[in-house]
């Protein structure tokens, strides 16, 4: 389950950290706060504590036109280079003439599989995936009759230094070529690789689990999301949900299991806790740090272990975590007879096949990605006409989409170039209005990916899903599967 894994394992237990500056020593967490909305700058940022109290408070294929200056490599440390705001160039402007396109795909291995224990079994490589598709959309006039040139940038979650090996894949994108936008699925959200593409004035249309945070959706004009909320927006999904469904209220007692990944300590302190008091709720947070590459894993799980006694002791009933992190909190509350809820996002396919079954009777989550929140034979929907083209496309190559990932990445894939296929269409001329006319074109697209294939794009958020729907553990079938209506992704 390689995607799901991918995005629980690197990003969240050893996930590129979203943070604006080098991570704090242990017992502080590097924060900043801004007024909301996009169209203000953050302040300078403040210290927080690390963990915190706070009581009380058949085979179709796409049509031509679906939607009818270089830089230098930035450094590899987790400080924010500047997105500076320049006019396009000739060879980064966008293309007239139905001229060919070189857009850039980011490949992805999962190197440390193995040793982390996860199965990162995948039907087929992503390689093979985008070469199918750029040959499928090719054969039918390409993107609004542009033909695409791919250009493939290698990733591997085994390196020791993520924000290194994503300068090498920019500066391949921005210098040896040059790309007019980066799409598909990424597996970290590194600020350093996003400050890389908008200097070079690259529309980057993001199908990764983190888009960052409400602040990043203002510092980088040309990231757009096709697939997730901001951070601010996925942590406030899980609370949403619990307060629909009555696992919360003013006298539950709500442990927070998160991380700094993507940004999510500043998410955490502009719109997280605000929000958790206004709402009256006694909670207390764990906010542990997140690792620039595989060799951190260990620190992560330590910090993991810690939150679950500490949850325990004080009688946490409620924990709201995800991904791998949450995996091995339940498994180490199994061996304590500690059975809390647990409150979760998308990802929870991933965990039906790992976690202990008595702690899965308590799990409740609340996604939008139904490839991954529940397994291939649960899904809520039959396959949509978005979904049937595009693994139509890949099954005339031999691929057959059977694993999760396999859906997701696909989907992913062929969302992102449909998307752009709009962007072209509407005449997009700087990579500014290509990142807005992908947002815009987002509301009149049925996609593959998201639930009900609905996105949209708000005043706080530029592009991702509409809606969430809960899902949660049917013991006489053993396996998660969704329930009740969907709901609005919360504005944060």
């Amino acid at each position: 389950m390689k995607r799901v894994w991918l995005a629980v394992v690197t990003v969240l237990l050893a996930g590129a950290c979203g943070s604006r500056l080098p991570h704090p020593a242990p017992g502080q967490v590097a924060t900043s706060t801004s007024a909301d909305g996009l169209g203000l700058a953050p302040v300078a940022p403040a210290p927080v504590a690390a963990t915190t109290a706070s009581p009380g408070s058949g085979v179709s294929v796409p049509a031509a036109n679906p939607g009818s200056n270089s830089t230098q490599p930035v450094s590899t440390g987790s400080s924010r280079v500047p997105a500076t705001t320049v006019a396009p160039t000739a060879r980064n402007a966008q293309p007239n003439n139905h001229a060919p396109i070189q857009l850039g795909f980011i490949t992805t291995t999962v190197g440390n599989a193995q040793s982390l224990g996860v199965n990162a079994g995948q039907s087929y490589s992503d390689q093979d995936m985008w070469s199918a598709l750029v040959t499928e959309y090719n054969k039918h006039g390409g993107l609004d009759g542009h033909r695409i040139e791919p250009v493939y940038g290698s990733t591997d979650t085994a390196s020791s230094n993520w924000a290194s090996q994503f300068s090498a894949v920019c500066a391949k994108f921005t210098q040896d070529h040059h790309v007019q936008a980066v799409i598909g699925y990424i597996f970290v959200f590194l600020p350093s690789f996003e400050s890389c593409l908008a200097n070079a004035n690259v529309p980057h249309l993001y199908g990764g689990y983190q888009p960052g945070d409400l602040v990043d959706q203002q510092q980088y004009p040309t990231l757009v999301s096709t697939a997730n909320p901001t951070t601010d927006g996925a942590l406030l999904t899980a609370l949403d949900g619990g307060l629909r469904s009555g696992l919360l209220t003013t006298s539950t007692k709500l442990g927070l299991l998160l991380d700094t990944c993507a940004d999510g300590d500043r998410a955490y302190q502009r719109t997280i806790e605000p929000w958790l008091k206004a709402h009256r709720l006694n909670f207390q947070t764990v906010l542990g740090k997140c690792s620039q590459g595989s060799s951190d894993v260990s620190s992560a799980v330590s910090a993991v272990s810690n939150a679950e006694l500490r949850f325990a002791s004080s009688g946490v009933k409620v924990v709201m975590g995800g991904g791998v992190p949450l995996l091995l909190f339940m498994e180490t509350a199994e061996t304590q007879h500690y059975h809390p809820q647990y409150l979760t996002i998308v990802g929870g396919a991933a965990l039906e096949a790992n976690a202990p079954p008595d702690q899965m009777l308590h799990l409740h989550g609340f996604g939008w990605l139904p490839a991954v929140d529940v397994d291939p034979t649960h899904q809520p929907m039959p396959r949509s006409p978005a979904q049937k083209r595009c693994l139509a496309m890949l099954a005339k190559h031999g691929l057959q989409a059977k694993q999760y990932n396999d859906f997701l990445g696909a989907y992913s894939a062929c969302d992102g170039l449909n998307l752009y296929a709009k962007a072209l269409a509407a005449g997009a001329a700087t990579p500014q209005e290509v990142a807005s006319d992908v947002a815009a074109a987002e509301a009149g697209l049925s996609g593959a990916l998201t639930y009900g294939g609905e996105l949209r794009a708000t005043s706080t958020q530029r592009g991702g899903p509409a809606v969430y729907r809960q899902y949660g553990w049917l013991p006489t079938c053993r396996c998660l599967t969704y329930r009740g209506p969907t709901y609005p992704i919360p504005s944060p």
